[in-house]
């Protein structure tokens, strides 16, 4: 998904820190449950209630509703970034 077909910059960077500071406080990576796909599992519900809450601190922020497909994105985006990313693999030129 390409963020800037729903969202400007200051919207994609709200959303983005907002769900990682939310995830944060949830403590959603420390979940350890197994992988359940009934929709039911902490980590499920814990998604829902981020969602909702997500949707009306945008609202309460921009005056306008957001595309729920956004959200998904940004909370799973957020969910990477505080997973942190690979290291990159050194270049081939040695100095």
């Amino acid at each position: 998904m390409d963020w800037r077909q729903w969202l400007d910059v200051k919207q994609y960077e709200f959303l983005l820190h907002w769900f990682m500071r939310r995830q944060r406080e949830l403590k959603l990576a420390e979940l350890h449950e197994p992988l359940a796909y009934d929709g039911f599992s902490m980590y499920d519900q814990l998604c829902q209630q981020m969602l909702k809450e997500a949707e009306i601190a945008y609202l309460e922020r921009f005056q306008l509703p957001v595309v729920p497909i956004a959200l998904t994105n940004m909370l799973h985006l957020a969910e990477l970034e505080l997973a942190g990313r690979p290291p990159k693999r050194p270049s081939g030129t040695k100095h």
